[in-house]
């Protein structure tokens, strides 16, 4: 009695792995405008704060003084000013005191500006959204124009930077998934997408420099962290037989294809040339040979010949032998980067492609 499983045709995915560290797509360290001292610290340390939201409370007083001031000397030169148009028309000002009293109203003005400025520096804002960091200053610090105060990062979205090798540059481009996992989160995968591509070859490496995009929105992934990821360049359809059915002879492959006389039980066994791609996962592509929803002898191969009657037990879909990774599902990460290099590159070979079919 044999077991036969059928021939069966799948997508699979070419990838390029590749390891990479995430960081902000905008970082920044806060600093003070204006002399000042601290009144008051609006946010805690290692939180998520908002855009415009206030984090840091200088003292306000001479500055809320010295725009009332200003203030107060921008009515006073609009008035005289006024005054002076009023005379210039009946000809009692000459033209020099009238330029005069404009270009005091104006500096006026521009005092009021400065002055209204610096009271808005007072507070310092958060310029988008992101994560704080530690904080370097205290209530009652005086701070002094561009001393630091904290860093700010850019959480949502994150940028994975990746090397890969440069003869891979053809099948590269931006807008392709990314798929990735960390150690930190070992269970899960994190998907994203490609969004730069360096203009040129790092002539020392040979290395193409990469950046992935990973949205990020429940904050889960933070800057520094290590990842794995792999880059899926190409989708293609192709054949696929259990690794169990294919017999090696030298330099062929063949497989025992099953040629059912009685729908019952009765049918005989043909051997079959055939010409193998890629193995994945307890699969082997059959490039040419045989035919979808054919059926292939996966067990009791010892005894076969060609053209032997046979008896056909349960069919069987997938190997008794599976690797956990196929157990998981098509998507899962095939093999772990070159720890030489930094990186694996894949092709039309074993360790460049994943199958994706039926789950077992």
């Amino acid at each position: 009695m044999v077991k036969v499983a059928p021939v069966e045709q799948a997508e699979i995915e070419a990838r390029i792995q590749a390891t990479g560290t995430l960081k902000a797509a905008e970082t920044l360290t806060l600093t003070a405008r204006s002399r000042g001292r601290v009144e008051a610290v609006h946010f805690d340390e290692g939180s998520e704060v908002s855009k415009h939201q206030a984090l840091v409370l200088l003292e306000r007083k001479r500055a809320q003084a010295a725009v009332r001031e200003a203030s107060a000397r921008v009515a006073q030169t609009a008035r005289q000013l006024e005054r002076f148009e009023t005379l210039a028309a009946d000809s009692f000002v000459s033209e020099t005191e009238l330029e005069q009293a404009r270009a005091t109203a104006s500096e006026a003005r521009a005092a009021l500006q400065v002055s209204s400025e610096d009271l808005a520096d007072r507070i310092i804002e958060a310029p988008f959204d992101g994560l704080i960091g530690r904080r370097l200053i205290s209530p009652g610090a005086l701070l002094e124009p561009g001393m630091a105060i904290a860093s700010l990062s850019r959480t949502a979205p994150l940028d994975l930077l990746l090397d890969v090798p440069g003869k891979e540059l053809a099948k590269i481009e931006t807008g392709q998934q990314v798929i990735a996992t960390t150690p930190a989160y070992p269970q899960q995968r994190f998907e994203g997408r490609v969004t730069f591509v360096a203009p040129e070859v790092a002539e020392d490496t040979r290395t193409l420099a990469l950046e992935a995009t990973f949205d990020n929105a429940d904050h889960q992934l933070k800057p520094g962290l290590f990842m794995t990821a792999e880059l899926v360049t190409d989708r293609r359809e192709i054949l696929r037989v259990p690794e169990a059915a294919v017999i090696a002879q030298g330099p062929t492959n063949h497989l025992f294809v099953v040629d059912t006389k009685d729908a019952a039980s009765q049918a005989r066994v043909r051997r079959q040339p055939v010409q193998t791609g890629i193995r994945r996962d307890g699969w082997v592509e059959i490039t040419r040979g045989v035919s979808a929803d054919e059926r292939v002898v996966v067990e009791g191969l010892q005894r076969l010949r060609d053209g032997i009657a046979v008896h056909i037990g349960d069919d069987r879909k997938r190997p008794n032998t599976q690797s956990q990774a196929s157990k998981r599902g098509p998507d899962e990460l095939a093999e772990p980067p070159d720890s030489s290099s930094g990186f694996s590159a894949g092709s039309a070979s074993d360790s460049g492609q994943t199958a994706k079919g039926d789950s077992p």
